[in-house]
């Protein structure tokens, strides 16, 4: 079971990083604006095969452009499969699940709609939560995030309430 989390972890990072790389490369890609830049020549100036050949250009730029937003579409689908997969392994919950956290009062935990999981690198946290306190009646509050190290070990010192803005982009 311990290598089968490392596994989805190990996934996920490396996915979550693939999508970064094609990312920045298609962010760089139209920033550079490359087709919009391509000389118009004028016939008689310019050889046949040259203005073939910038017109393949523009095709094939084309093309790529397409391909590269379609697999960062896919990547981004199978990213948040991955973490979600390894946050129900590890942690036994996911996207829509309710866990009992023991915020502000860890004798009296409430209960909180996980709405998204993030999969954390570069610090002492595993995952983030992005969810809603829910009320008595079932109905959710405010949106927070909440840091986990491992399953059970929320670190409350980074708790976070959510401007309205954030949840909106969020969500």
């Amino acid at each position: 079971m311990t290598n089968g989390i490392a596994s989805l972890r190990h996934r996920a990072f490396a996915v979550k990083l693939t999508l970064r790389k094609i990312a920045g490369f298609y962010s760089d890609m139209k920033r550079a604006r490359l087709t919009e830049r391509v000389p118009e020549l004028e016939y008689y100036v310019a050889a046949p095969k040259l203005r073939a050949l910038f017109e393949e250009f523009r095709e094939t730029h084309k093309r790529l452009e397409t391909a590269l937003l379609d697999e960062m579409v896919r990547l981004s689908i199978e990213a948040e499969r991955t973490v979600n997969a390894y946050a129900r392994t590890r942690y036994g919950f996911g996207p829509g699940d309710d866990v009992r956290v023991g915020y502000p009062n860890p004798a009296n935990p409430v209960r909180l709609r996980v709405h998204k999981v993030f999969l954390q690198s570069g610090t002492e946290s595993d995952i983030r939560l992005d969810g809603s306190f829910l009320q008595d009646d079932g109905t959710t509050g405010s949106r927070w995030d909440i840091y986990m190290k491992a399953p059970g070990q929320f670190q409350f010192e980074k708790i976070q309430r959510k401007r309205r803005e954030d949840a909106k982009i969020g969500s």
